[in-house]
């Protein structure tokens, strides 16, 4: 028998579908692929209206096993189950266990490695979002041991990536509401990483290395380090203004329709440039209000941005996934934080006020636009690569 580790945080294991009452259902907007048991189950059912909703709406395309039909959607992007309620008709007269894969999973996600699966809820859904940022505790991760006969069909837990995530994860804690101290650690941690190379010594140096960047987080010194940065704002208008015309292109998915609500607040607040065509007049607007207004309201609250980039530390396995390097994956995150950060800002200036459903509409919105497959992420990242110009350490001119 094999002993097995099933990692869940707070908020995955409290989490409960909100049903008619979701912001932005699941059911709307996607591309819905049914497996060959369940276009089988539904084509057969028992029940005339299941069967015959399941004959005028299901596409055979036979792909694969787990792509055997596709769902017609309504002219209002519904999937054809859903009903005048807004619940699905499959879950209400078959059972939960008569759903697809796909629809009896979601948001919830799993990452297995030979002896651990870690589980997770998908941001695209709001009420998966609402969990997160709900309390101080959400990211607090549980362990449960578990016996199998053998071990799981994975690769075994890369260690020395772990221990990096493990420290990058702390140096975010540890700077609490001050996002950008942690970000800022993080760079110094990897290009240190980088000059000790593959010497033998290397992990025992970099954990020495780690605590000295968490002392000068906690003594203060880390802001006197950030505050000496000048801001470089053309980088800033410029990364903003090719990823607000990334989403702007994008196919309209479910969630754009309230991601690009924000970002035309966003494009109000940066055509603003005065005489001149100055770009700094917009993105000093922002700034100011960043510093003087949402920044307060967030510190108020430090674990609503604390626990979203908590997230990203262990649903992403930050920072070795997608195969790129740990500089360009601090680069991608810290654009998507100043991304986030300016949107929340704009509404704040236009609007007057901000809410916690203001983030909630923002960060799923913007994980059901770019993150919801590979292909809108890598799109994502080629937007970003073009306005660094390929210098990873231009991200630090994102955290002024």
């Amino acid at each position: 028998m094999k002993e097995i580790s099933v990692v869940e945080p707070l908020f995955f294991s409290e989490f409960k579908c909100a049903g008619s009452a979701c912001l932005d259902h699941c059911c709307k907007g996607w591309d819905i692929y049914l497996d060959k048991p369940a276009v089988n189950r539904y084509l057969k059912s028992g029940d005339i209206t299941v069967r015959q909703l399941a004959e005028e709406n299901i596409i055979k395309t036979k792909k694969s096993f787990d792509n055997w039909g596709t769902m017609k959607l309504s002219t209002s992007g519904n999937c054809a189950f859903l009903d005048e309620n807004s619940l699905c008709s499959i879950h209400k007269k078959m059972g939960e266990k008569a759903l697809s894969p796909t629809c009896s999973s979601y948001p919830r996600s799993q990452k297995k490695t030979k002896y651990e699966i870690r589980n997770s809820l998908t941001l695209s859904c709001p009420e998966a979002v609402r969990g997160l940022l709900a309390s101080p505790e959400a990211m607090l991760l549980n362990e449960n041991k578990t016996l199998r006969i053998a071990a799981l069909n994975a690769p075994e837990v890369d260690q020395a990536s772990r221990f990096i995530n493990l420290m990058c994860s702390n140096l975010l804690l540890a700077s609490g509401a001050n996002i950008e101290q942690g970000l800022y650690g993080i760079a110094m941690l990897f290009l240190f990483a980088e000059k000790a190379g593959d010497s033998a010594d290397k992990y025992t140096r970099l954990e020495e290395y780690f605590f000295s960047v968490l002392n000068l987080i906690e003594q203060g010194e880390m802001a006197a380090n950030i505050d000496s940065i000048k801001p470089d704002y053309q980088l800033q208008w410029a990364l903003l203004l090719r990823l607000q015309a990334y989403l702007g292109s994008h196919k309209a998915i479910r969630g754009s329709g309230t991601l690009i609500h924000y970002v035309n607040k966003l494009i109000y607040i940066q055509s603003d440039l005065a005489e001149g065509n100055d770009v700094t007049v917009s993105m000093k607007r922002l700034a100011a209000v960043w510093q003087d207004k949402l920044k307060p309201w967030l510190a108020e609250r430090p674990h609503i941005m604390g626990n979203y980039l908590q997230y990203r530390m262990y649903h992403d396995g930050f920072p070795s996934h997608s195969g790129q390097s740990a500089l360009a994956n601090l680069y991608l995150l810290t654009a998507e934080w100043f991304l986030l950060r300016s949107l929340l800002s704009a509404s704040l200036e236009l609007v007057g006020t901000i809410s916690e459903n203001d983030v909630i509409n923002i960060i799923y919105s913007y994980h059901s636009v770019t993150k919801h497959d590979q292909i809108s992420d890598k799109a994502f990242m080629h937007e970003i690569e073009k306005s660094k110009v390929n210098d990873d350490l231009s991200l630090l001119h994102l955290l002024r």
